[in-house]
């Protein structure tokens, strides 16, 4: 074996790519219970994303419509408008009775959450026909989308019909 000198510029080459820590020498005076550190210090590098998630975009559409389905304009133009009333014995109301054109704050968002409800038992209508080599699968999503928007419409319909009076 030979034994052949490294130049200068190849010990500070490989000087320059060690570590700091590795650098030091181990016969530092160090306690006798206390070992060297073993770690490196980087930079954290930090960026900002350059698009809007889509899961951001999706979840702004999805409380826009809810905003929307519950009447939430109708309900910032009213001048005052309550979140419950209360009957002539004081117990609390939901639905306002007997007028369609107002409503307290809990029921518009009782009927938006209802017909969001039915949206979704919609979609649950249209994912069934993508399961066409599956028909175990496209049925069970048929009957609970079915199941779900026939629900959403009956607690729709008893609001109607509790808010003029009929039932």
């Amino acid at each position: 074996m030979s034994k052949t000198k490294k130049s200068s510029k190849d010990a500070k080459k490989v000087e320059e790519d060690v570590p700091l820590m590795e650098r030091l020498p181990s016969n530092l005076p160090f306690a006798p219970m206390v070992r060297r550190p073993d770690y490196q210090l980087r930079f954290v590098k930090l960026s900002v994303p350059t698009s809007i998630p889509i899961e951001i975009i999706i979840a702004v559409v999805f409380i826009g419509l809810f905003f929307i389905y519950m009447g939430g304009f109708y309900d910032l133009a009213q001048d005052n408008i309550s979140a419950f009333g209360s009957g002539q014995d004081g117990n609390p109301i939901v639905i306002y009775p007997g007028q369609l054109d107002s409503q307290f704050l809990v029921e518009g968002m009782a009927a938006g959450l209802l017909m969001f409800i039915g949206a979704g038992g919609f979609f649950m209508l249209y994912y069934s026909t993508q399961y066409a080599y599956s028909p175990k699968n496209a049925t069970i999503l048929l009957v609970v989308g079915i199941g779900i928007v026939g629900l959403a419409w009956i607690a729709i319909m008893y609001m109607l019909l509790s808010k003029m009076g009929i039932w």
